[in-house]
């Protein structure tokens, strides 16, 4: 994504703050819930490759597989060493979210308009659809392909034709939350990496309500003196089947994190 200066930011700590009572209007119907807050405790950590640009992190067919943007690519990850065990270049392509319906993987493009479908291990690319407007983030759930694109709405996708099927905007307190990035569909939310941030959110996918907010600050410490390019953000999330095991990482960044949330309030 292009840069935005983080003075342009205002905390999401900071937003759910000035939604209280105290600044709103009346409301008309009963106010939102205050989301819960929760923190991202490293439990483990791993190599990855400083050259992946990260935009798509999932799991699929008990494999972990990246989508990396700028000279965009596709690649299966390994445990035991930062290089790819797997990589298919797809050159001047900015490639954004990652998602699996367990038989096929779907990788959205940036502004080229473009969704990849791939299936077989190693993937092989069987189709590439049109759709309208940006991709940033992508996950699937409850038959249906979310994607992001940087506003505040998360827009639902049929997996064959990718054609739209509904969409939710998503708030925080009554107000909208954009920059919405990576998604990892799991646990009966969407989770969203906050583009420019250390936050994740955990959205509601049926009413897009914000109903927790995860720090992962620790994560950007742990690496932060290995970063070199303003744009290695966190970015990245992946939740495996089976074990409920959670991952996150960023741009750029030379660590996986094997992460467990804790709710902290």
């Amino acid at each position: 994504m292009r840069f935005v200066p983080p003075s342009k930011w205002l905390s999401l700590c900071a937003l759910v703050a000035c939604c209280g009572p105290a600044h709103q209007r009346a409301p008309e119907s009963a106010p939102d819930v205050a989301p819960r807050h929760k923190v991202a405790r490293i439990v483990r950590e791993y190599p990855h490759s400083t050259q992946a640009f990260t935009q798509g992190l999932v799991f699929h067919q008990g494999r972990l597989f990246e989508s990396t943007g700028r000279e965009g690519t596709l690649r299966e990850l390994s445990f035991d060493t930062a290089d790819p065990l797997w990589v298919r270049p797809l050159g001047q392509v900015f490639t954004e979210g990652l998602a699996s319906d367990g038989e096929r993987l779907y990788q959205l493009t940036w502004t080229e308009g473009t969704l990849y479908t791939w299936s077989g291990l190693p993937p092989e690319q069987v189709a590439t659809t049109r759709y309208t407007g940006e991709g940033w983030g992508l996950c699937y759930g409850q038959g249906r392909l979310v994607r992001s694109d940087g506003s505040a709405t998360l827009t639902f996708h049929e997996p064959v034709g990718f054609k739209p099927v509904g969409s939710v905007p998503v708030t925080l307190q009554g107000q909208p939350v954009d920059q919405l990035n990576e998604l990892e569909c799991a646990n009966g939310v969407v989770y969203a990496n906050v583009w420019f941030t250390t936050d994740v959110l955990e959205i509601d996918p049926a009413t897009g309500k914000v109903v927790a907010v995860i720090d992962a600050s620790a994560l950007r410490r742990a690496v932060a003196g290995q970063l070199k390019d303003h744009e290695a953000v966190l970015n990245g999330i992946a939740v495996e089947p089976g074990t409920g095991r959670m991952f996150m990482t960023g741009k750029l960044w030379p660590k996986l994190f094997e992460v467990r949330l804790e709710q902290v309030d």
